[in-house]
This record gives structure tokens, C-alpha cells and sequence, in this order.
């Protein structure tokens, strides 16, 4: 595709994330973004009511293997974050040829790792089940979940790419009105295959898949319509030294801090098991998940800052980028300030809600919450700072921030209240993640601090060369 042939709407799009008023970008892109984050809550909320229907061992048991999921999908969302950042870069600078070609690598590339991926993980799927920590009976109970879940795995990691592609040409709308068009799937074939039909969990990721494909679906009429800016062409691809140097450099080092933190979650979740009892995985999962009401909005909005970063930093708009910034963190402070208020007035019932009226149950949940939710701001802090961080290609420093969440603050203070308040029981779990969700957000304030002064010294740079 030459530049000539460049639809307007493109140029347009461009041109508004360049030179557009700072706060009206951050939210014409975060606030879609912002959306998808609430429907794939949505999604992994509805699992969760549907199965803690059930009994405690079966929560636990997907909770468990959501967690084993998030672990193996963080190795392809670092990629994903990777080629986002290099293709935001390119069109930045008006570079849409070597966009096109950077977009089609990428698409075929995640193809093929994606079925890969499937058929290594249901050959394997009982021995992955066992290295996460789940017993025999989770096993049986979760095997077919998982199996389900693997397929939907490889699916998402394509959406993500395509999702990613739609991002970094801020064609938002799209990625709105599929996500919404995928919810109401999710939610349709959730209640016919459970509730009419009276079908198993199994059947709760069958639903999932079922969505994630009327996704992979609209992709792939994207990708082959004529005026689409990345139309699928697979000689106009890049499998050079030129492409993937950059790209793992960018890469890497954020897969390997998603995987090491999500591997994180399923040690602490194995933890939970062996010195609380089956019930606390479960319990902490949802903890988790009503704290992820707030925290999935801002995780979303740091997507969309470190593609504003991009486009900005190929045009050296060093003052424009701090602004960026600025008005991505007012957003996060607003949304995390206003989200903790709202769930600490409605804990007693969020808690009873997602124990299905078991107070025993409800009780646990508000206490492990009732610690957790205290960090929710500073989370929104961390997330910020880390749509800087993308967006400037330190994701090396991403890493390390991701690896001190872990083994800095979560783990340690883990292990810390287990050998030494043993009597506090389940409620720890709770403790630990304050500490966790506190210490990365005081941390990231320190790193964020030192990236404004390196944009503000012009020390930053486009890096990617292609």
C-alpha cells in the first residue's frame, strides 16, 4: 500500500493523536479500550457466578486454571504490546508501507503460534494442570474447562494481535462495538448451554469460545477488505533480522514479566491451598475479580497512553507526552478513587453475591477483599506509569517492575504472614496483597518520576529503525 492511497479517515486519526487537545485523546482511546476491559470483566465474572453456583472446590478449581491460562496468554501479550508499539511508531512518522508489512508479520506470525500453542497444550493439558498445583479431584473436575479454555487460549492471543493493530491506528469505535457484539454472545451462550440446558462448567468456557471466535471472525473480514489499512497480504510481510530485532527487544522482556507474574499468582494461589484449605484459592480468586471491576479499566487505559507515547515520541512532542501522561494519570486517580468508594460501601453484598448466599463463604471473601481493595489506587498509579514505559520501549524496566510486584513485595509478605501470624489465617492473603498492590504503586512513582525527567531533558528516542 503506498502512502498516497491512504484512506482520509487514517490521515485523520493520525493527525487528531498528534496535535488534538491531550485530554480529548486519552479519552477518545482509553475510554473504548476502557469498555473492552469492562466486558472481559463481564466475562470472567459471569464464570465466576455461574460456577460458585456449584460448590467451593469447583471455584476453585477455574480459578486455579484462569490463573494457568493468564500465564501462558502473557507469553503472546508481550508480543502483542511489542508490535502495537512498533506499528504505533511507524505511523507516527507517516511510515504506513512498512506499517502494513510490520502488521502482516505480526497477524502471521501469532497464526501459527497460535495453533501451535493449542495442539502442544491439549497434548500436555493433565501435566500443566499438575505443575499448577491442582490436586486429583480439581483435576477431574477443571480437565474439560481447561481443554475448552486452551482453544479460546489460541483464539484470544490472535484477537489480542488484531485488537492491538486496531488500537495503534486508533480506529476505536471497531474494537467498541465487537467487544459489545462478544459480550452479548458470551452472555447468550453461557445461559442456553447452563442454565436452559443444564450443562457443566465445561460449558461456561464453551460460551467463552463461542464469543472469542465471533471475534476472530470479524478479524478476518477486516483483514481481507480491500480498504483496510493492514489488508492481509503474505508477501508483504517482514521475517528479517530488521523487524525482529526490535520486536523481541520489545518484546521479551515484557512477556517474561507477565509470565513470571502470572506464574506468581499460581504459586500464591498453591500456597492458599496448602495452608488454608481449598476454599481460599477460590475466595482470593474472588476477591481479586471485585477489585478487577476498577483495576481492569485502568490496566486498559495504560494501552492506550503507550500508544499515544508512540506516535508522539516518532515526532519528538517531548511537552505533549508528559501531557499525555498527566491526563492518563487525573483518569486512573478518578476512576480507582471513585471505584474504591463504591466497593467498599458495597462489599457485605458484592461478597454474599459471588458466595451464592453461603455467609461462611461471604465472610471469607470480604475479609481477603477488605485488605486488597486499599491498594486499588495505587494500582491505578502503577498503571500509568506503565503506559509510559511501553510507550517510551523501556520495557526492560517493565520487567523489573513486574518481577519486584512478585518476588519484591507479594510472595515475601506472603511467606511472611503464613510462618509468622499463622493464626490470622485466610485473612493473610488479603494483608499480603496490600502490601503488593501499596509497595509496586510507591515504586512506580519513583520510576515515573525519573521518566519525566528523561523526556523533559529529551534523553528518550525512537528506537525503532526498520
Amino acid at each position: 500500500m503506498s502512502n498516497s492511497i491512504v484512506s482520509e479517515k487514517d490521515r485523520k486519526r493520525r493527525e487528531f493523536i498528534l496535535t488534538g487537545n491531550p485530554m480529548a485523546v486519552v479519552l477518545h482511546i482509553s475510554l473504548p479500550l476502557m469498555a473492552l476491559g469492562a466486558f472481559s470483566y463481564i466475562s470472567s465474572i459471569i464464570d465466576t457466578i455461574v460456577v460458585s453456583t456449584t460448590d467451593n472446590q469447583a471455584l476453585s478449581s477455574v480459578v486455579m486454571i484462569s490463573q494457568i491460562k493468564a500465564l501462558i496468554s502473557a507469553l503472546g501479550g508481550g508480543f502483542a504490546t511489542g508490535s502495537s508499539i512498533i506499528v504505533s511508531r511507524l505511523i507516527g512518522r507517516g511510515e504506513y508501507d512498512k506499517a502494513k508489512k510490520a502488521a502482516n508479520t505480526t497477524i502471521m506470525l501469532f497464526f501459527i503460534v497460535a495453533v501451535v500453542l493449542i495442539g502442544l497444550l491439549q497434548v500436555f493439558a493433565v501435566e500443566i494442570l499438575r505443575v499448577g498445583r491442582l490436586d486429583d479431584d480439581m483435576i477431574a473436575m477443571g480437565l474439560g474447562y481447561f481443554r475448552v479454555q486452551i482453544f479460546s487460549l489460541g483464539v484470544g492471543m490472535f484477537n489480542s494481535v488484531f485488537m492491538g493493530l486496531e488500537k495503534s491506528r486508533g480506529a476505536m469505535v471497531n474494537i467498541t462495538v465487537i467487544n459489545i457484539t462478544s459480550m452479548v454472545l458470551k452472555l447468550a451462550f453461557t445461559v442456553i448451554f447452563v442454565n436452559i440446558m443444564g450443562l457443566g462448567t465445561t460449558w461456561v468456557a464453551a460460551g467463552t469460545l463461542c464469543a472469542d471466535l465471533s471475534v476472530t471472525t470479524y478479524a478476518v473480514v477486516n483483514l481481507f477488505r480491500k480498504k483496510y489499512l493492514f489488508k492481509f497480504n503474505a508477501r508483504e510481510t517482514m521475517f528479517t533480522r530488521e523487524f525482529f530485532k526490535p520486536l523481541c527487544s520489545m518484546s521479551i522482556p515484557v512477556s517474561l514479566g507477565k509470565f513470571v507474574f502470572s506464574m506468581g499468582k499460581v504459586i500464591v494461589n498453591g500456597l492458599a491451598k496448602d495452608y488454608y484449605g481449598g476454599d481460599a484459592p477460590g475466595a482470593l480468586g474472588v476477591s481479586n475479580q471485585i477489585s478487577g471491576a476498577v483495576t481492569h479499566l485502568t490496566t486498559y487505559s495504560e494501552d492506550a497512553e503507550s500508544s499515544i507515547i508512540s506516535y508522539n515520541l516518532s515526532n519528538k512532542y517531548y511537552s505533549r507526552m508528559i501531557k499525555v501522561f498527566f491526563c492518563t494519570l487525573s483518569v486512573n486517580l478518578i476512576i480507582t478513587s471513585i471505584g474504591f468508594l463504591l466497593l467498599t460501601i458495597f462489599k457485605a453484598p458484592l461478597s454474599m453475591f459471588f458466595a451464592d448466599g453461603n455467609p461462611e463463604k461471604a465472610e471469607l471473601i470480604a475479609k481477603i477483599f477488605g485488605f486488597e481493595s486499599i491498594g486499588i489506587i495505587a494500582l491505578g498509579v502503577n498503571s500509568a506509569v506503565n503506559g509510559l514505559i511501553y510507550g517510551l520501549g523501556y520495557t526492560k524496566l517493565s520487567m523489573v517492575v513486574n518481577l519486584s510486584r512478585l518476588f519484591v513485595f507479594r510472595i515475601p509478605s506472603m511467606l511472611i504472614m503464613i510462618n509468622c501470624f499463622p493464626e490470622i489465617g485466610a485473612e493473610s492473603l488479603g494483608i499480603a496483597m496490600l502490601i503488593s498492590n501499596v509497595g509496586i504503586g510507591l515504586m512506580s512513582v519513583v520510576i515515573g518520576i525519573v521518566c519525566l525527567l528523561n523526556i523533559k531533558n529529551h534523553k528518550t528516542k525512537d528506537n525503532v529503525k526498520l
